[in-house]
């Protein structure tokens, strides 16, 4: 199985959407706010499209292809990177967003991002050589497959080019965080977070020395 890793095109964002819609489907971090299934694919879809429309050409995204089909796709943030206004995100049409979707929901879920990425963003400003993945995602189909790990590979490759020095991002999932410790993370950050119905949910953010 040969995997070809590039940077995303723009003509190639709805595809990416595709691809990050699918993979966080059952995901905790999506699965907590929006237990309806239908309802939960139309938020990912609208989110991610919103989220990577606003960033592009802001920061760095990368893909992984097998047989020109995208299987895998990354957001990665330098130490340069600064998050678009609410002004940028209106105009790409972030209130689309909400449509058809309990508004509290989705408030919810934006506070509990906000929550979960901090201890991140406040390690990264240590040192201008961190760089922070905001996102990832691999195709169901082509997970369990050394897929994902052969994409941080190429992450990693990537950011040493220009001069990063450090790799850190978060994660609800246990499983996910397995498979980051097996590729050479470590835990940083540890927390609970307050989540609907009262109850809370894991937060583990994790960093690799590269």
């Amino acid at each position: 199985m040969e995997i070809e890793f590039g940077i995303l095109n723009r003509e190639e964002l709805k595809e990416s959407v595709e691809v990050a819609a699918r993979a966080y489907e059952h995901y905790e971090y999506f699965t907590n706010f929006f237990p309806n299934l239908d309802e939960r694919r139309r938020v990912i879809r609208s989110l991610m499209y919103r989220f990577m429309l606003t960033n592009f050409g802001k920061t760095h995204f990368l893909i992984a292809k097998i047989d020109g089909k995208m299987v895998a796709v990354a957001q990665i943030d330098d130490a340069q990177y600064r998050r678009p206004s609410v002004l940028q995100f209106l105009l790409h049409g972030w209130l689309m967003v909400y449509c058809g979707v309990k508004v509290k929901r989705v408030n919810r879920w934006i506070a509990m991002d906000t929550v979960a990425s901090t201890p991140c963003h406040d390690y990264q400003k240590a040192d201008p050589n961190i760089w922070y993945t905001s996102s990832v995602t691999v195709d169901p189909d082509f997970q369990r497959k050394g897929v994902g790990s052969k994409f941080i590979g190429f992450w990693e490759d990537y950011i040493r080019e220009r001069g990063g020095t450090q790799l850190i991002l978060f994660t609800n999932s246990e499983k996910n965080l397995a498979f980051y410790k097996k590729n050479g993370f470590e835990v940083f950050d540890e927390r609970d977070i307050p989540i609907p119905d009262g109850k809370t949910m894991r937060s583990w953010s994790v960093r690799k020395t590269l």
